[in-house]
């Protein structure tokens, strides 16, 4: 493979990692994304049972500029729209900071797809047009199908998979709308499937015959080409456009100096600092409190780091 993204759900701590490990290949391209939630509702603030809903949505950065405006998304999220866990976002704020990202439109829990399972057609395509508006030729739809090989696994995701791959691609053609296939990747090799069902038991307190609790597929390894190739060769564009966005991302970094916070001269917080003693010129003991706004605050020379 040519790249491989990170998209963790909500959240970007791994990039750091991912990009450190990532050094060790540089025939791979790294690309860093996330699935963020993007609520129902015009206001990611409101947050009451009646305005608990989210979409996921696919966003990955092409420059360094995507790369500020996906920590922009996400930061705002957990900042101002975290709701039961998930650091949600609306529409507008995707809007703000879409410059410099690629977006895709998420598995059957994306916005399009749920309208689709929903049989409210008219609202997928008012939404499939609202992100092509804002993203251009940056937006793709997603194509998945994830066919449980094993009894005890989620066969219900296929049916829906194939429901909702039969409008996006009517929708790719009907508004000139790039496709694009992926497949959930929850661990690295097929054999760990069982091994992540166990995982889903702890993290959900369920017991592992309980006939209740959630399945996965258990197809959400990281598949190869090959396989890729196997379940999506009836539909070539959706395959070459993996390419086609990998091609887009270009190579940057994101290593800085730390960025400490300015204090404002009106600080009353007071914390424990060392001072330096007159008479001897070293640190006094004990230590003395002194202001905030004494101890901390940058100079005007160097309260400006960009």
């Amino acid at each position: 493979m040519p790249a491989l993204a990170i998209t963790d759900h909500g959240n970007m701590y791994g990039v750091k990692e991912f990009l450190k490990v990532a050094k060790k290949f540089p025939e791979v391209k790294p690309i860093i994304g996330c699935e963020i939630y993007v609520t129902k509702h015009y206001d990611h603030k409101l947050k009451d049972k009646d305005h608990r809903g989210y979409y996921h949505l696919i966003l990955l950065a092409k420059d360094y500029n995507g790369y500020k405006n996906l920590m922009k998304i996400v930061s705002t999220g957990h900042i101002e729209g975290k709701y039961y866990e998930k650091p949600r976002v609306s529409h507008e704020i995707v809007e703000k900071y879409s410059e410099g990202l690629v977006c895709c439109s998420a598995c059957i829990g994306g916005e399009i797809p749920r309208l689709i399972r929903e049989e409210k057609y008219d609202q997928a395509e008012e939404a499939a047009l609202w992100y092509k508006n804002l993203f251009g030729e940056d937006y793709y739809l997603e194509l998945q199908l994830h066919k449980a090989s094993v009894a005890r696994a989620n066969h219900e995701a296929y049916e829906m998979q194939l429901k909702v791959n039969e409008k996006l691609i009517e929708y790719s053609k009907k508004f000139d709308v790039g496709l694009v296939c992926t497949n959930d990747v929850h661990f690295v090799d097929e054999e760990h499937a069982e091994a992540h069902d166990r995982l889903i038991c702890l993290s959900t307190g369920k017991d592992l015959d309980d006939p209740q609790r959630m399945l996965y597929s258990k197809q959400e390894w990281m598949k190869t080409t090959a396989e890729m190739n196997e379940i999506f060769g009836h539909i070539p564009e959706a395959l070459a456009n993996t390419i086609a966005i990998a091609d887009k991302v270009e190579e940057y970094k994101i290593t800085h100096a730390p960025l400490m916070p300015g204090a404002p001269a009106t600080a009353r917080r007071r914390v424990l600092t060392p001072v330096m003693s007159h008479s001897m010129g070293s640190i006094s003991s004990p230590n003395f409190m002194v202001p905030l706004s004494q101890s901390l605050a940058p100079s005007p020379k160097t309260a400006n780091l960009t």
